[in-house]
């Protein structure tokens, strides 16, 4: 796949590797000379400079001049653009105006505005005579008229002749009808005018129109049809447009023939039908005779719903039928239809000046509707505006004010126009009337409309008025004759016989003095600097006026080429009335045909560039200058620019290869291909003086230091407040640069911020081509090339002139002017530079676009879907079927536009290595696009391209031919790492198997991205070349993830144990091919593609991470520590880091990925430190996936226990761990792993205790009818933090249905229960040492048990508090045992605990515990509240130390120091003697099995068991003297114990 190639980050597009090559586009074309009287004859050079003459002339292209000339462009479009479309705006005008309209017209010595083009050497004057067959025709119905004709029937005599004439544009054909005949033919034809006649009828015709037709009704051939109308019927007839010379010749409307179409033909049931119209849709509509709107509907066939064709009539309503004729009135007919395409109006005009409006709907599909209809148009525009002018100009209206012999009154209304969008949103009819008035119209009911939904018509009313233009004053105009109209005042009433109005041009065709002949007005906007002065708000016409043969019949514009006018129209409302300003570089002036009585003739209406091209001709430099005060110099600058940047000259071997390429490849006819150029070329003489004009400062003057910048479109170069400091002079640029800048702003406007890609999706499927036709995008490169070209010739010459002025500023303050005109020349020369930067940028994109188009021949699909990634999403269209992508100024200032041209490119190599023989097509393209486009593809993209061509030999090679091949692709590529399309080589490599090479050069590329490693610093731009970077190395990362995917395939069950299956086989590759690549990774030195490969690794789970750590690369440590947000550098981790906060999971994951790495390093003290630093760290809230359970915790302690116990089993290993942090560790990990013990052990007690209290709370609800969710509710308000006041809380959520007793004791439980709660959520969530856990938790709830172990691990000294702490615990397991088992609860408590204590004094006091237990049984502790123990019970006590010591000897001591003690009582001392002998009877049987194990011993050994029956038995001497001392009063048997004593002293 193809994708962009990061080229972006290429800082200078050098010309240096650009080659010599001929003027680009044309590849055979003849160089052309200059003239050697041009002002730029001082060169040495001769002929058009080269592309790569201009790429070396205006140095590296690097981006910052490119976005320079772009901003300035993109300023004086937007500036350009608003002036203008101001002027534009009628609405506005009008609201702006404060007088009436004037007038302004020819400036003496200027040529005349209008002037009819005479090109055919057989008309007379201009005008080209009917067709002889016409006048025939009309010859023979005159005859038969006026009965001269034998034969012609009394019926037929003095009959008139019925005559209609027009036009059909559209075609190139004018029409004209006598009786029942039309003929057709085409007027700008000098040698065959085709003239077509058709006479189907037998009525005499009465309108005629042409319409295109309904898709799918006819066959091809035919695309119009002509309906003709007679007093009967209706019928169309087919046009069949045919190239002369049959099928495939140039023009597609040379030939015309007539189809009829008699199944087409309906009756009009009497009606004459008066007028016709269609849409672009076909449909027709017809205004009849009777003032009613008909509608011509037809079909294929017939059916049972609709026939073949039919008429309706939309305006007739029940109403009609009813009332009778005579009542209803003389009818007004139809005189005039026009549809409205944008807003889908219909108007019609009525013979008694009428106006009526028809919905047609948005679509223009709907059926007619009437919305509104003005009757008196007089009485109308009365009320319209600006500022009561209606009532001014329409105040009174009497008889005597028009021409008895006219048939035109000034009341009438004798046309009307559709206003376009372009114009005005809010006036959508214009209307003229007999004496020239113009009347604005609206159809919208409310104020000034903005929004984007079109609303429907509602009314219909006169908005503003204008008055009559004024007939230009005698002697300033001359007639086709050479006479004027001396007779006749300027100010007297126009009577206007036929008009025109198209987007602000007018054009009267009114009553002259000859009644022979018609004056001819032509008036449209004055653009001249006086007409538009900011002091005026009047709105200013131009008038000009010529005098014609015979009274016009009809009047149509003629288009301009497609191709041309494809150059300026884009989105469609660029070619309007503003083209003759806007675009006069790329488009002819405005032509029309006009028929009259005497026949045919074309007008052209010449632009402000057509009398600046006159006044050159004419070399009268005075004219010329009033020419530039007039349109202001920037403006007339930018004329004469057009000329002196002319992209050939006439009568040169340049001139007849264009029209030669004009007629062949562009397919063009020969007047259309004269159209063009005439736009293209002008004579060398109008070329030379345009060049000098351009160059004299006295026509454009100089750039200049300025205070302030006033006008024109230089701008301050620093408008900022300087405080007082030095500041950047203010530049006023001269005319030249705004001239420039004006018109290449003009030529780009179309495209800039539109888009050039036209995406159309059909059926599911996108289609991608250009929206510009790629024959006009051909004409508009020349003119930049042309425009380039000449201004970098200027820009030399004027530094040779500067160079050659130098020599006269020898004084002082000449120094001082020479510096600062060297200055504002610097400035302005560096402006124009950037803007031929721009404008030679914007040639080469689009003259590569153009090549796209022509090697995919138009379907740039097959490019588009071979791209990914950005570009590819470059062309998505969100929520749309289709639209537009890619403006100029995006493929051309845009990083991302650059990026998607080359990755076009790329995809065009790859499709053509793909369809092609491949080497031969690959060097064509590289050759064109090197000579053509030279910033965009230099010698650089030439040595990928043939890498890339190598890569793609290789694959069909084998063996050392192959290797060859891949070394050296490798070798190339590696040396042009900015231009590679990396994405697409890398995948190359990789299925070639050249992984070493695929992650050098990736890694080659991503640091030349950032060749400065800004992604490495500290810089606010280093996220940006992260990104860069990271695009290059994500590459390797999918290689990689792909393999380790492969490679965990597991083998199939069914495969045979004997041999490997093929799954495994290929696993086992992967898997070995993954390890050499990770391998080759990792022995990079780039920094950042470590960093980058380690965290993809990480993110791809446990296997990746022991790849990674088995691997152990040097950078691994730092970027772990670096991930969790620990300190990196040397220093160990125990001696920076003392506690962590609370970590994201990507911070537990890289910290527990160190911790197996310095496993791996055996680095265990580091490892078990890590964990230990985990099992600590703050946490974060319940709900958090980072939340630390306690059992969590206590898990880490244990590893780290564990990884700390682990070192003394590798002390044979090298570790970097040291001996002292090692065993320091090691005791503070036992203590912690205990500590946590402790903290789980009191969530569960106070656990339990919280569901107590909870068990409490639903008892007393229940007991007092409390619903039980009440109770939850509470007890979940209690969870959540509400404890507060919960006495408000068990008010607010049970009320006062309770009482104040229940509601105290529900308090008592409740409060309990949030104590228990929030101590469970502290301990919950938080890891506590344990001072806090004894005095916060284990303390205050009582848990004496967990107090003494607590104390116990603290090593707590103080052995009276272990003694209460005992007492306690021994009260509490009494208190919690059940009758009669206190002992046994005491004796568990003290077999517990004393297991884990023993042999510790301090926390095992065994002496008072001794006690403690004796004075249980004896019932006499606690005081008050103990009861004797079973006579069986004795035993218990000491078979309890027993357990604890193991060993009777001290315990024999202890019972020993008791007795003996003097206070104490004879019941303590019976209770004594009474467990004593259980401790004499063990210590009997310990010796009895010492003296078995010692017997055969020989020595001093043998006589312990000796001395042990001698000690025994003086020690049953002892205890019998006691227990006889004892009273009988105590309820025993003396003489039973003492039995036992003596018992006990029998050894044998």
């Amino acid at each position: 796949m193809a994708g962009p190639p990061p080229s972006a980050w290429r800082a200078q597009v050098g010309a240096e590797h650009v080659a010599e090559q001929r003027t680009p586009g044309f590849a055979d074309r003849p160089s052309n000379g200059a003239d050697a009287s041009s002002p730029l004859a001082w060169k040495k050079t001769k002929g058009s400079r080269t592309v790569g003459d201009r790429a070396r002339v205006l140095g590296a292209v690097d981006s910052s001049r490119v976005r320079e000339g772009s901003d300035l462009l993109s300023k004086v479009i937007k500036e350009d653009a608003s002036r203008h479309l101001h002027l534009d705006d009628l609405e506005k005008a009008f609201r702006a105006q404060t007088s009436s309209t004037k007038c302004s017209f020819q400036q003496p010595g200027w040529p005349q505005t209008v002037r009819v083009v005479n090109k055919s050497a057989s008309a007379q004057l201009g005008i080209k005579p009917l067709p002889d067959v016409i006048r025939e025709k009309y010859n023979v119905s005159l005859a038969a008229g006026s009965g001269e004709i034998s034969g012609s029937g009394a019926a037929d005599a003095n009959q008139p002749v019925v005559c209609l004439t027009g036009l059909f544009p559209s075609i190139r054909r004018a029409w004209a009808t006598v009786d029942n005949a039309i003929f057709v033919w085409r007027f700008d034809s000098d040698t065959d005018p085709n003239v077509v006649q058709y006479e189907g009828q037998e009525q005499a015709i009465s309108a005629v129109a042409l319409a295109p037709v309904k898709p799918g009704v006819f066959w091809e051939a035919i695309q119009h049809v002509l309906v003709v109308c007679t007093s009967v019927e209706v019928t169309l007839v087919g046009i069949v447009m045919q190239p002369k010379g049959g099928r495939g010749a140039e023009s597609s409307y040379e030939s015309m023939n007539l189809q009829p179409l008699p199944l087409y033909s309906v009756s009009t049931d009497t009606v004459m039908m008066s007028s016709v119209c269609a849409t672009s849709g076909g449909r027709i509509f017809l205004g009849g005779e009777d003032g009613h709107i008909y509608e011509l509907l037809y079909s294929v066939g017939d059916n049972w719903r609709n026939r073949r064709c039919s008429l309706v009539c939309h305006s007739k309503n029940l109403l009609n039928m009813v009332i009778p004729t005579f009542l209803r009135g003389t009818p007004s007919s139809v005189e005039q239809l026009v549809i409205d395409e944008e807003r889908g109006i219909m108007y019609a005009r009525t013979r008694s000046s009428g106006v009526q409006v028809f919905d047609l709907g948005a679509d223009r599909k709907a059926n007619p509707s009437k919305v509104a209809e003005i009757t008196d148009i007089v009485e109308a525009a009365r009320l319209g505006g600006p500022n009561g002018l209606g009532r001014q100009l329409f105040a009174r209206e009497s008889s005597a004010s028009y021409s008895r012999t006219s048939t035109t009154k000034p009341t009438d209304l004798v046309h009307i126009a559709v206003l376009d969008k372009s114009a005005s949103e809010n006036l959508h009819l214009v209307g003229i009337m007999g004496d020239g008035r113009r009347l604005f119209l609206s159809t919208f009911s409310y104020g000034y409309y903005s929004g984007r939904a079109m609303p429907r018509p509602s009314e219909l009313r006169v908005k503003y008025v204008m008055r009559a233009p004024d007939r230009p004053p005698f002697g300033s105009h001359k007639g086709v004759f050479g006479v004027g109209s001396p007779n006749r005042s300027h100010s007297e009433s126009l009577v206007v016989e036929y008009a025109f109005c198209k987007e602000g041009l007018y054009l009267f065709s009114c009553e002259a003095d000859d009644h022979s002949h018609t004056q001819l007005l032509l008036t449209s906007k004055d653009f001249t600097l006086g007409a538009h002065a900011e002091s005026s708000s009047d709105i200013v016409e131009s008038v000009t006026m010529e005098l014609i043969r015979g009274h016009i019949c009809a009047i149509a514009e003629m288009e301009p080429p497609a191709i041309l006018k494809q150059t300026v129209q884009v989105k469609g409302d660029l070619y309007g009335n503003l083209s003759e300003i806007l675009h006069s570089a790329m488009l002819p002036a405005k032509k029309f045909s006009l028929v009259s009585t005497s026949g045919t003739l074309v007008v052209e209406k010449l632009r402000p560039v057509d009398l600046l091209q006159n006044l050159i001709e004419s070399g009268n430099r005075d004219h010329i200058r009033n020419f530039f005060q007039n349109y202001g110099l920037a403006e007339s600058a930018c004329m004469c620019l057009i000329f002196a940047a002319s992209v050939v000259r006439s009568n040169s071997t340049d001139a007849d290869f264009w029209l030669e390429e004009l007629k062949t490849s562009f397919g063009l006819e020969a007047d259309e291909a004269e159209a063009v150029m005439r736009v293209i070329s002008k004579s060398s003489f109008v070329v030379e003086e345009a060049r000098k004009v351009f160059s004299d400062p006295d026509f454009t003057g100089r750039p200049v230091q300025a205070e302030d910048s006033l006008g024109g479109i230089s701008s301050p170069m620093n408008s900022s407040f300087d405080m007082g400091g030095p500041r950047e002079p203010t530049i006023k640029f001269s005319a030249r640069h705004d001239g420039f800048a004006l018109l290449a702003a003009r030529l780009l406007r179309p495209v800039w911020d539109i888009g050039v890609f036209s995406i159309d999706n059909k059926g599911g499927k996108a289609e991608y081509t250009l929206a510009m036709n790629i024959k006009s995008m051909r004409l508009l490169e020349e003119r930049i090339s042309a425009l380039v070209q000449y201004m970098i010739e200027f820009t030399h010459h004027q530094e040779y002139i500067l160079s050659e002025d130098a020599r006269g500023y020898m004084s002082e303050n000449g120094r001082r002017t020479r510096q600062r005109v060297e200055i504002t020349m610097a400035k302005e020369q560096g402006c124009i530079t950037s803007l031929c930067s721009l404008l030679q940028r914007c040639y080469e994109t689009l003259r590569m676009l153009r090549m796209l188009h022509e090697k995919t021949h138009g379907n740039l699909s097959l490019l588009v879907n071979r791209l990914d990634g950005p570009p590819r999403d470059f062309f998505a269209l969100s929520g749309r079927s289709s639209g537009r992508k890619g403006t100029l100024h995006e493929l051309v200032v845009m990083d991302e536009g650059d990026n998607l041209m080359r990755s076009l490119l790329s995809a065009l190599m790859s499709y053509k290595m793909d369809v092609s023989s491949g080497a031969v097509h690959l060097k064509e393209i590289s050759s064109e696009l090197e000579s053509t486009c030279p910033t965009l593809f230099q010698s650089e993209d030439r040595i990928f391209y043939d890498a890339r061509m190598s890569l793609r030999s290789a694959r069909k090679a084998s063996g050392a031919e192959r290797k060859e091949l891949i070394d050296n692709a490798l070798k190339m590529l590696l040396q042009v790492p900015l231009v590679v399309n990396i994405y697409a080589v890398f995948s190359e490599l990789i299925d070639l198997k050249a992984y070493e090479g695929a992650v050098d050069l990736v890694i080659q590329a991503a640091a030349m991205r950032d060749p400065t490693d800004i992604a490495l610093q500290n810089d606010t731009r280093r996220e940006e070349y992260q990104r860069v970077r990271e695009e290059c190395y994500m590459l390797v990362v999918e290689v990689l993830t792909q393999l380790k995917t492969s490679s965990m395939t597991e083998v199939a069950l069914t495969s045979s144990p004997l041999s490997p299956s093929k799954a495994e086989s290929e696993s086992h590759q992967a898997m070995k091919t993954y390890r050499k690549i990770l391998s080759h990774c990792m022995s990079s030195s780039d920094i950042c593609f470590h960093k980058y490969l380690y965290n993809q690794l990480m993110s791809m789970g446990p296997e990746s991470q022991n790849d990674l750590i088995q691997q152990n690369p040097a950078y691994l440590e730092e970027f772990l520590r670096e991930e969790a947000g620990l300190s990196v550098g040397p220093a160990p981790i125990h001696t920076t880091v003392k506690k962590l906060p609370a970590l994201v999971p990507k911070a537990v994951n890289a910290l527990e990925v160190l911790g197996r790495l310095y496993v791996h390093r055996h680095m265990f003290s580091h490892a078990a430190y890590l964990q230990l630093l985990l099992g600590e760290r703050l946490n974060v809230s319940e709900d958090d996936p980072s939340f630390v359970s306690l059992e969590k915790r206590q898990q880490h302690l244990l590893d780290a226990l564990r990884l700390a116990k682990s070192r003394s089993q590798h002390q044979g290993l090298q570790s970097p761990d040291t001996e002292g942090f090692s065993n320091s560790l090691l005791d503070a990990l036992q203590c912690k792993v205990e500590i946590i013990a402790f903290q789980i052990r009191l969530v569960d007690a106070i656990t339990t205790k919280a569901g107590n209290c909870a068990s409490e709370l639903l008892r007393v609800g229940g007991e007092h009818n409390i619903p039980g969710h009440s109770i939850e509710r509470l007890t979940e308000l209690v969870n959540k933090g509400v404890h507060e006041n919960i006495s408000m809380l068990i008010q607010t959520e049970l009320g006062n249905v309770i009482a104040a007793e229940v509601q105290e004791k529900l308090t008592d439980v409740l409060t309990a229960y949030a104590g228990y709660a929030t101590k469970t959520l502290n301990l919950f969530s938080t890891f506590f040492s344990l001072e806090d856990l004894y005095n916060d938790f284990a303390r205050p709830e009582c848990m004496w048990a967990l107090c003494l172990e607590m104390l116990h691990l603290a090593q707590f000294s103080d052995a009276q508090m272990i003694k209460d702490h005992w007492d306690m615990c021994l009260f509490a397991a009494m208190k919690e045992s059940m009758d009669g088992q206190s002992l046994s609860a005491a004796c568990a408590i003290v077999r517990d605990l004393g297991s884990n204590f023993y042999p510790n004094d301090v926390s095992f006091p065994m002496q008072h515990l001794v006690q403690r237990l004796e004075e249980i049984a004896a019932g006499i502790w606690p005081a008050d509240e103990g009861s004797p123990a079973s006579s069986e019970a004795h035993k218990l006590i000491p078979k309890t130390l027993l357990d604890v010591c193991g060993a009777s000897e001290r315990l024999r001591y202890v019972y020993d120091t008791l007795i003996e003690r003097h206070t104490t009582t004879n019941v303590l001392r019976l209770q004594y003697l009474k467990s004593v002998i259980v401790v004499l009877e063990f210590a009997k049987m310990e010796m009895l099995k010492s003296k078995s194990d010692f017997r055969s011993t020989p020595g001093i050994l043998s006589t312990r068991p000796l001395r042990e029956a001698g000690l025994l038995c003086e020690l049953c001497d002892k205890y019998l003297l006691q227990a006889q001392t004892l009273s009988s009063d105590l309820g025993i048997d003396i003489e039973d114990l003492v039995a036992s004593f003596e018992s006990i002293r029998n050894l044998e």
